[in-house]
C-alpha cells in the first residue's frame, strides 16, 4: 500500500465533497479515518467512488425558489455509536437556502453518546450554531431574520428535550455547552419541527443508505443533472 496514492486521492474528493458533491461527504469522511494506514478494503472503496463520480458527473446544485417564507431551512440527524473503531456517533447537518444546499457537513462528534436522543441533541446543538451564523450573515446583507428559522429533526425524543425544561433529567451528563439550543428556541431564533427519516435530507450525511433512498435524497439536496 506504500505505492498507492490513497491520501491524495482522498485529499481531491475531499475537496469535491467540501465544494461541489455533498453527496460523497459521508463516504469521504469514513475513508479520510483510515489515512494513516490504509488497507486494499480502503483503496477499493476509493476507486468504487471514484467511478461513481464518472457516473453521475453531469449532476450539479440547482438553486431554485420555494414557495416558504422562510429564508432557509435545516436539517440535522445523527446514527447512534456508527463508528465500531470507539463507538462515536456520526453526525449530520444541511442548511437550504431554496432548493440548493450552501453549508453542510458529514463528521464524528468529539464525545459518545449513551443513547440515540443524546446525539441527536447535541447534534441539533451544534447545528444550531450554524443556523445562528447563517441568521447574522442574512441580517448583515439586509435581509428581515425576526423570524424563527425552522430545523427539522426526525428524533421525536430530542424534539422533546429541546422544548421541554422538564426534560432535563435524563440529559444531566450532557455537557452545558450542548443546552443553549433552548434559550435560542425560546427566543424564537430557532423554531424546530419533526420531519419523518425519510424525509429527512441530513440522513445522508450519517449512515450508508440503499440506492433508493440515496437518490431521493440527493435529488433534495438540489443535486440534479
Amino acid at each position: 500500500m506504500k505505492a498507492v496514492p490513497y491520501r491524495e486521492a482522498v485529499g481531491r474528493l475531499l475537496y469535491l465533497s467540501i465544494a461541489t458533491r455533498p453527496d460523497i461527504s459521508y463516504a469521504v469522511g469514513v475513508l479520510c479515518r483510515f489515512n494513516s494506514n490504509p488497507g486494499e478494503q480502503h483503496w477499493n472503496a476509493v476507486k468504487h467512488l471514484l467511478r461513481y463520480l464518472k457516473h453521475t458527473v453531469n449532476l450539479k446544485l440547482v438553486y431554485s425558489p420555494l414557495s416558504s417564507r422562510d429564508l432557509f431551512s435545516t436539517y440535522s440527524d445523527a446514527d447512534l455509536s456508527g463508528n465500531p473503531d470507539n463507538s462515536r456517533s456520526t453526525a449530520g447537518h444541511v442548511i437550504l437556502v431554496g432548493t440548493g444546499p450552501v453549508t453542510w457537513g458529514s463528521r464524528l462528534q468529539k464525545h459518545v453518546s449513551l443513547s440515540s436522543t443524546e446525539s441527536e441533541y447535541t447534534t441539533a446543538a451544534a447545528t444550531g450554531c450554524e443556523m445562528m451564523w447563517m441568521r447574522y450573515f442574512l441580517e448583515e446583507i439586509g435581509y428581515d431574520v425576526t423570524d424563527p428559522s425552522p430545523l427539522f429533526l426526525d428524533s421525536a425524543s430530542a424534539l422533546q428535550v429541546i422544548k421541554n425544561p422538564e426534560h432535563q433529567s435524563m440529559m444531566k451528563h450532557v455537557h452545558r455547552s450542548h443546552h443553549w439550543i433552548r434559550d435560542h428556541v425560546e427566543q424564537g431564533d430557532i423554531r424546530v419541527q419533526h420531519v419523518s427519516s425519510n424525509e429527512n435530507t441530513a440522513d445522508i450525511f450519517t449512515k450508508p443508505l440503499g440506492r433508493t433512498k440515496f437518490e431521493y435524497l440527493r435529488a433534495k439536496l438540489g443535486l440534479r443533472p
